[in-house]
């Protein structure tokens, strides 16, 4: 049987995977006048977009190593790989700042330098003096280091090992980015406005190749197959992109994408922690974060070890706490944290490039251009940051129109952009209508698709059954549930609450914080 493709199932690129750089890309391609499906096999930041460590950082980790200047020195092509990566990540922390500044949320970073030790004051100073080069000028990065009087001026220093030893500190501006979830959604709803078409909870299988472009058949879950042409694919699916690619690219001899998961523990701390955060090298030489997550709760990571498997169902193991809690322990021994205090964990899976010369992956960002397999007309890309994810998206577009041909049709009348409620942090009304906003207007089909991903709602802790079973009759209607759907729906979503933010053994009541008699 020959298929026949119209207007209405042919598309200039189909996009596989509604991540951070997915829908970045579906966004530009969309405000650019292309004809673009989105396909997500699940919800929209449903891996590693939903999971990261939420940093917008300036790139000073691409130089933190044990020994820079000899190790840059021995591998130059390791220094003009840092260089470039810091550039990118002063130029998207500048560029997210101005242009989503409700997502951003400032901190003061302190790094404490000892005597005696690997990494030195004038490290930071040669690095912070590159940076300053690298990036725009704003937002400033604030760097100085505090020599005297050290305590009163960063009171967190208190907690801090070897004070004896302890020489300076050295504080700077970073931010948190507060929603990346959000993010996704926000850009997924732009390009649809922009004439895209979203298929979510919608897993996309490539076909044949023609001489007018790839099949793909995308099957929902109703378990229904359609079939449609796409001129161009570009496989954004993360971890799980050589499981997208075709059969004969699966059977090359390297993967694309090496994952690596980054787990974190969060816990509660004290007043003299607000609006700071503490950066370090762990033990292992590898960076390791103190970082505010919402209100009091801070969170220790992140940690990297390599993963294979399902990175949906990626979290935070018994070894993971017990390293997690040893660094942060040796960094901060005054807080004097143990498993109670745990409040809860998470991890996600990083879509590194593989290298079989770095066993933990290459951090550089990456377009494969899978024609030089014999695969025309896909792009995937690897190792794409939240942080950097508009620019990724530029650079996506630019090379998917690329191997259409270079034409650019005539540009959409371009929405403005997205830019729901930063939910607030402490108490949290019933929103009832955001809840039905995400049903209605939002494509959300699930509890955790509401709750977390389009509302925020329960991030940062755990709801009981009473309030999820709440949320569940809100959108009933909307959703077609009757009560044992609701039922099951509710238990699906405490199972997944369980999962994938499992609980540390923590007393949240009023005076619990770690170092807090």
């Amino acid at each position: 049987m020959t298929l026949e493709f119209t207007a209405r199932n042919s598309f200039d690129v189909v996009v596989i995977g509604g991540g951070i750089n997915g829908t970045s890309a579906a966004r530009e391609l969309a405000a650019s006048g292309f004809r673009i499906l989105l396909a997500e096999q699940a919800d929209l930041a449903g891996g590693a977009s939903g999971r990261s460590s939420r940093m917008l950082h300036c790139g000073l980790r691409y130089f933190e190593t044990r020994h820079p200047v000899r190790t840059f020195a021995r591998f130059p092509s390791r220094l003009a790989g840092a260089i470039g990566m810091a550039r990118a990540a002063m130029q998207a922390r500048a560029e997210l700042v101005r242009v989503q500044p409700e997502r951003c949320k400032p901190l003061t970073m302190c790094f404490p330098l000892y005597r005696g030790e690997e990494v030195r004051g004038w490290h930071l100073d040669l690095g912070f003096a590159l940076l300053g080069r690298l990036g725009p000028p704003a937002p400033p990065l604030d760097y100085r280091r505090v020599r005297s009087a050290i305590e009163r001026q960063v009171p967190l220093a208190a907690d801090l090992r070897d004070r004896q030893k302890l020489a300076s500190i050295a504080t700077y501006r970073e931010y948190m980015i507060d929603w990346p979830d959000r993010i996704c959604v926000d850009a997924a709803l732009d390009a649809e406005r922009n004439g895209a078409e979203l298929r979510l909870f919608t897993r996309a299988k490539l076909g044949e190749r023609r001489d007018d472009g790839w099949t793909v058949d995308l099957t929902g879950r109703s378990g229904e197959t359609e079939t449609i042409r796409a001129r161009v694919v570009l496989n954004l699916a993360g971890t799980w992109i050589d499981e997208v690619c075709p059969p004969a690219r699966r059977k090359a001899d390297s993967p694309l994408v090496l994952g690596t998961k980054g787990a974190h523990i969060v816990v509660r701390l004290p007043d003299r922690y607000r609006g700071h955060g503490v950066a370090t090298l762990h033990r292992q030489g590898m960076p390791f974060y103190c970082l505010p997550l919402d209100d009091d709760f801070f969170f220790f990571g992140p940690t990297e070890t390599s993963f294979t498997g399902d990175a949906g169902e990626a979290h935070a193991t018994p070894a993971d706490i017990d390293f997690l809690l040893g660094e942060a322990n040796h960094l901060l021994p005054g807080l004097g944290l143990t498993r109670r205090d745990v409040a809860f964990t998470w991890a996600g899976v990083r879509p590194l490039t593989y290298d079989p010369g770095q066993p933990m992956g290459r951090r550089t960002r990456e377009i494969h251009d899978l024609g030089t397999a014999g695969l025309p007309g896909i792009l995937a890309m690897t190792a794409g940051p939240v942080m950097s994810h508009r620019s990724a998206g530029r650079e996506l577009r630019d090379a998917a129109a690329a191997l259409l041909g270079g034409e650019r049709p005539s540009p959409a009348a371009r929405a403005s952009e997205s830019a729901a409620p930063v939910p607030a942090a402490g108490s949290r009304p019933f929103p009832r209508d955001a809840f039905r906003r995400a049903v209605s207007a939002e494509h959300a089909r699930d509890l955790p698709g509401i709750l977390y991903t389009r509302t925020a709602y329960a991030w940062g802790r755990h709801l009981g059954r009473d309030e999820v079973e709440e949320a569940a009759d809100c959108v009933a209607d909307l959703l077609g549930w009757d009560a044992d759907e609701v039922s099951g729906q509710v238990s699906a979503f405490l199972a997944y609450q369980d999962r994938t933010f499992p609980k540390g053994g923590v007393d949240k009541s009023p005076g619990s914080r770690a170092g807090i008699a």
